[in-house]
């Protein structure tokens, strides 16, 4: 990163912003509807697919970079969001086998929960069937195009959507010293609180809740991984393919 950044040490403040930082990248897509709206008064569901494949793939990239500027952020102020330790010191290699078992139930229980639970509460069909239905709908043969557009977004959607649930947690321990504390999944709790707002305007309470449940869950994962992207990136990425 360039030179005049800011080295100094990270504080709560520091960690807060970058969370912060992240969700206002989330609304990068809003703007892209906002800027057709005022030139044509109205947003359609789906572009053309030349546009929405534009669309869809640029804001991707747009979103992996922002999650990789705040990632080099963090290191200049000396904290590294991609650790190969776990908190106490340890390696990644030598997480005991009940860590990785906690990270990977939770892991299974978040796709779980993102594919039953809206069902559950009545929300009718797969929302990856739906999504592919729609697409096909709307493009035909072609609407492979649109799906590896819509996959570029998703991954670049999820790194900023896993930079919040990182920093957001990282922002509260650094606050709240309780006995006890660091295995609380605040990330999850914080990151569940911004993506299930947004759910609950745009999908409905059912997705809402899922959504609520299934960043918990990857709040967890986040905990038990060693506090690392590495490990809740991915997870982050499966579980939001599905929700």
């Amino acid at each position: 990163m360039p030179d005049v950044w800011d080295a100094r040490e990270a504080d709560p403040g520091f960690m807060a912003s970058l969370a912060t930082f992240a969700v206002l990248g989330l609304g990068l897509d809003l703007v892209v509807d906002g800027t057709v709206l005022t030139l044509t008064g109205t947003v359609p569901t789906l572009y053309p697919l030349g546009w929405q494949a534009v669309v869809w793939a640029g804001l991707g990239i747009l979103w992996w970079f922002t999650a990789r500027a705040l990632v080099l952020w963090s290191r200049r102020r000396g904290v590294d969001p991609l650790p190969s330790g776990t908190p106490d010191g340890r390696d990644d290699a030598a997480l005991d086998h009940r860590a990785w078992r906690t990270v990977l139930g939770c892991a299974v229980g978040a796709v779980v929960v993102a594919i039953v639970l809206p069902a559950l509460l009545g929300v009718p069909g797969l929302a990856p069937v739906e999504r592919f239905a729609t697409l096909y709908e709307a493009y035909g043969a072609a609407s492979w195009v649109a799906v590896l557009a819509w996959l570029v977004r998703l991954v670049g959607r999820c790194a900023v959507l896993a930079s919040i649930l990182a920093y957001a947690h990282r922002a509260v321990l650094s606050v709240v010293t309780l006995r006890g504390a660091r295995w609380v999944p605040w990330g999850g709790l914080a990151l569940g609180a911004v993506t299930g707002a947004v759910a609950l305007l745009s999908r409905g309470p059912a997705v809402a809740l899922s959504t609520l449940v299934v960043c918990t869950l990857l709040g967890v994962v986040h905990v038990r991984g060693g506090e690392s992207l590495r490990i809740t990136a991915p997870f982050t990425l499966l579980a939001f393919a599905v929700l």
